[in-house]
C-alpha cells in the first residue's frame, strides 16, 4: 500500500487504485466562519527550482506565511521555501536548508509552521534514521535553531516522514521504527532549547502498522495515523498532554472502513475537531472522516467525499482543517491532474463548498498531493507539475 523507501515516494508515478504514500503536513490556525471561496490568488515555485525538484510535495500555512517543501532539489538534498502574502501578492522571502543536509536526505519532505516557527524534515538523513530542523523568523531572517532526533531512532526509522507544530510543541512521526510498528516523538521548546518530552505509540499497534505515518497537533492534543493497522484498514490515535505526561485518549476508525482503505494515511486537527483520510476507500475513490470531541469522548461526526470523485481519485490522501473549514486532497482525479475539495461545518452538517484546481495543471501534476489551510486561505501542492519541478497554489476569498 505504501512505500518502504523515501526515494520510491518521489517517483511521482504511483497514484492509481493503490494508495500512494506521501507526507502529511499539518498546521493549526485560528477558527473561522467562512470557507475558502476557491479563487486562485497565487502560483508558487522556488526561485531556483528545476525539473525533478518536486516543489509542493509538502505545504503548510500559518496566517500570511506559507512554507513549501522541495525534497528533490540538488540530488535529493532538498530545500524548503518560505513565502509571505500581503496586498494580494505572495513573495518568496527565504530558502531553507538543514545545516548538515546533503544529497539523499530529502530535506523538505514534510513541513509545518506555527507563527514564526517552522519545522522541516529530512527523513533520508543517516541511512534513513531521519531528522527534523526547527527554524525561527528573526530580525535577520529565518534561522535554524534546533535539529531534532528521537531518543532511540536508528537507520530505517524515517523520522520526519510526518511532522506537525502548534505553538511550542512539535510532533514528528517515525513510521519505520521497530519493523514499521512506528513511533511519534513530542518535542517542546524549553529554556534550554528544544527537548523530547514523550515517545508515543498506539495501545495496540505492532510491526507493520506504520504508526506515525501521519501526525497532527493542536494545542496539547495530537493525532497519529497508523494506516497499515489491521490489514491496512487503518487507525488514528488521539493523545493529550496530561499532568502525568502524554496519554492516549482515543482510537479512531471510520464507521465503514475496511481492509486496504488506509484510514490514517492523513490526519489533521483543529481544537476539538479532527479529520482523517482513507484514500483507499471504495476502490480508491477515497473518503475523509470528521471526528468531534464531546466531553472526553471522540465520535465520528461526518464522512466526506467529493461531489464528483470516483475510483482511483484518492480523496483523503491529504487533509487539513482550520476551525470550521476542511480541505481534502484527491491527487488522482482526471488522470492525476488532481483536485482539492473544501468543506465547511454548517448548521446542517459538513458540506462541500468548493472544488479547487490549479489554473495550469495537467495530467500527472498530482494537484492535491499536499494541502493546508489557515483562516480563509488554502494552499495546495502539485509536485508533478512541469516534469516534477512542482508548484503550490494559493486560494482564498
Amino acid at each position: 500500500m505504501r512505500r518502504s523507501l523515501v526515494g520510491e515516494l518521489l517517483a511521482m508515478a504511483a497514484i492509481s487504485a493503490t494508495i500512494l504514500a506521501g507526507p502529511v503536513s499539518a498546521v493549526v490556525a485560528s477558527p473561522q466562519t467562512a470557507a475558502p471561496v476557491g479563487k486562485q490568488l497565487a502560483e508558487l515555485k522556488g526561485s531556483d527550482t528545476l525539473a525533478g525538484d518536486a516543489v509542493g510535495v509538502s505545504v503548510a500555512i500559518s496566517g500570511t506565511t506559507a512554507i513549501v517543501g522541495a525534497p528533490g532539489y540538488a540530488k535529493d538534498a532538498g530545500r524548503a521555501y518560505v513565502y509571505t502574502g500581503a496586498a494580494g501578492h505572495w513573495d518568496q522571502v527565504a530558502e531553507l536548508k538543514g545545516s548538515d543536509t546533503v544529497a539523499g536526505h530529502f530535506f523538505g519532505y514534510s513541513v509545518a509552521i506555527s507563527g514564526k516557527t517552522a519545522v522541516v524534515s529530512s527523513p533520508g538523513y543517516a541511512k534513513n534514521a531521519g531528522r527534523a530542523y526547527v527554524f525561527t523568523d528573526t530580525a535577520a531572517g529565518w534561522k535554524q535553531v534546533a535539529e531534532l532526533k528521537g531518543s532511540d531512532t536508528a537507520a530505517g526509522d524515517y523520522l520526519g516522514d510526518s511532522l506537525a507544530i502548534s505553538g511550542d510543541i512539535v510532533v514528528v512521526g517515525a513510521d519505520g521504527h521497530r519493523k514499521n510498528a512506528g513511533r511519534a516523538y513530542v518535542f517542546t521548546d524549553m529554556a534550554a532549547g528544544w527537548k523530547q518530552v514523550a515517545e508515543l505509540r498506539g495501545s495496540d499497534t505492532g510491526a507493520g502498522d506504520g504508526f506515525g505515518y501521519s501526525v497532527a497537533v493542536s494545542d496539547t492534543t495530537a493525532v497519529v495515523g497508523a494506516p497499515d493497522h489491521a490489514k491496512s484498514s487503518g487507525r488514528a490515535y488521539v493523545f493529550s498532554d496530561t499532568a502525568a505526561g502524554w496519554k492516549q485518549g482515543a482510537e479512531l476508525k471510520g464507521s465503514d472502513t475496511a481492509v486496504d482503505d488506509g484510514f490514517g494515511v492523513s490526519v489533521a486537527i483543529s481544537g476539538t475537531t479532527a479529520i482523517v483520510g482513507a484514500p483507499g476507500f471504495a476502490k480508491a475513490a477515497g473518503r475523509a472522516y470528521v471526528f468531534a470531541k464531546t466531553g472526553e469522548v471522540w465520535h465520528q461526526a461526518s464522512e466526506l467525499k467529493g461531489t464528483d470523485t470516483v475510483a482511483s481519485n484518492d480523496l483523503g490522501y491529504t487533509v487539513a482543517i482550520s476551525g470550521a473549514t476542511a480541505i481534502a486532497g484527491a491527487p488522482g482525479v482526471a488522470k492525476d491532474v488532481g483536485r482539492a475539495y473544501a468543506f465547511t461545518d454548517t448548521a446542517a452538517g459538513w458540506k462541500q463548498v468548493a472544488e479547487l484546481k490549479g489554473s495550469d495543471t495537467v495530467a500527472g501534476d498530482y494537484f492535491g498531493y499536499s494541502v493546508a489551510v489557515a483562516g480563509t486561505t488554502a494552499i495546495v501542492g502539485a509536485d508533478g507539475h512541469a516534469k516534477s519541478a512542482g508548484r503550490a497554489y494559493v486560494f482564498g476569498a
